[in-house]
């Protein structure tokens, strides 16, 4: 009996490092695969509905990276300026607040002009989480809610984008990585293409994973990914509403300096005020309560409108409009604009927009863009006030002699 004892604990203990291995991580996207149909579509992803005729949704049973299917999404024409993708809506709690969360997906392009992306969004919506906890449309929820469309509550926590332009590519995984800000309770995994082409998608994973702690911000330092605009554009977001002449895109015939500037042109056309531009965030839980400095060269041709750059300030609860800087209109040659800033109390992300209002027409072009950390906002600095002056010194009153 002690030999048998003896060998049940040998077993045991050399069974423990294969019951201590780490697990791989759980991924939190449904049919990741795309393998499974539900009324004929693919189960557990949605379509973005623009409406147009000219762009394809479907499933590929030939070319895929693993399992039986691939999906795809093409588009054969960019006069309407849409983002069109695949996505997936996960309601979280705060169980996954403070976590980062890591997409992957393999693409493969096929004649694309434009560019690929996947997308991984944080946000906190309530509207969203009743429409799907009661599987109704957003805008019925909102109505159930008594919610004005003017009053939307949703708000943008953390984002990020990769985007990529190869034309012809066999399967290359991409990855982004993203931190959960509290207050996030619903995530938005994305995939999908802008411009012309097919790209397909296929096995997705998006996982939860401890945090990353996010390196001090460098004092001085562009903060700003490709400031020049000298690489493809794909470290900036396009600002582009939905109308038919509006363009953003590298301009390698101007620039201020070095090989290349960005150009945003358009005619007079549209319906109320849009604008229009390029864009670039930073997410972090510390932004709150520094100060900045954004600095930029703009350029313009009979510009029938403003063209400016302005921060805006994501919070859980709030969005706020920070300042602008440079507003400038009609035909200029390169012009500099610089201006100092402070990020309000519990800023999570922060947006830089160099942009144009529209309806309007004309060129911009903005180049050697900045934004520099300047350190902690300084303590405020009351107006002294004035001593109030001393009272003036009573004068004695003298009797007055009465008459006889």
């Amino acid at each position: 009996m002690p030999r048998l004892r003896l060998l049940t604990l040998l077993l045991l203990l050399l069974a423990a490092p294969a019951w201590s291995a780490k697990q791989p991580p759980v991924n939190l996207l449904n049919n990741p695969g795309f393998e499974d149909v539900k009324d004929g579509v693919t189960a557990d992803w949605d379509t973005t509905d623009s409406g147009l005729p000219t762009v394809f949704f479907g499933r590929d049973s030939v070319d895929k990276h693993g399992g039986a299917v691939s999906v795809y999404v093409a588009s054969i024409s960019r006069a309407i300026a849409m983002w069109h993708n695949w996505s997936q809506t996960l309601l979280v709690g705060e169980e996954m607040q403070g976590k980062d969360l890591v997409l992957s997906v393999w693409t493969r392009s096929n004649g694309l002009d434009g560019r690929g992306y996947i997308l991984l969004q944080c946000y906190r919506d309530p509207v969203t989480v009743m429409s799907r906890r009661m599987q109704i449309p957003r805008a019925e929820a909102m109505m159930r809610m008594g919610i004005a469309a003017t009053f939307d509550p949703v708000r943008s926590l953390a984002w990020e984008r990769q985007y990529f332009s190869e034309p012809n590519t066999g399967w290359v995984r991409r990855e982004v990585r993203l931190h959960v800000p509290p207050g996030t309770d619903c995530v938005f995994a994305r995939c999908g293409i802008f411009g012309t082409g097919q790209v397909s998608f296929d096995d997705a994973a998006l996982t939860a994973e401890p945090a990353r702690s996010d390196p001090p911000l460098p004092l001085r330092t562009n903060l700003l990914k490709d400031p020049g605009f000298e690489g493809d554009g794909n470290s900036w977001e396009y600002s582009i509403p939905p109308f038919p002449t509006v363009q953003v895109e590298r301009d390698t015939t101007v620039a201020h300096k070095g090989r290349a500037s960005m150009r945003l042109h358009s005619e007079r056309v549209g319906l109320g005020e849009a604008r229009t531009g390029v864009v670039q965030h930073l997410d972090r839980l510390d932004l709150g309560s520094k100060r900045f400095r954004i600095s930029g060269w703009t350029k313009t041709d009979s510009l029938k409108g403003i063209a400016f750059m302005i921060i805006y300030f994501h919070r859980p609860d709030t969005v706020k409009v920070g300042p602008s800087f440079g507003r400038i209109s009609m035909t200029n040659d390169w012009t500099h604009s610089e201006g100092e800033f402070d990020t309000p109390p519990g800023t999570v992300e922060m947006w830089v927009n160099a942009i144009y209002t529209l309806p309007a027409s004309g060129t911009v072009w903005y180049d050697d863009l900045s934004l520099e950390y300047l350190g902690p906002t300084p303590p405020s600095k009351a107006p002294k006030q004035k001593a109030a002056p001393p009272p003036p010194p009573k004068q004695k009153t003298q009797a007055k002699s009465s008459s006889p």
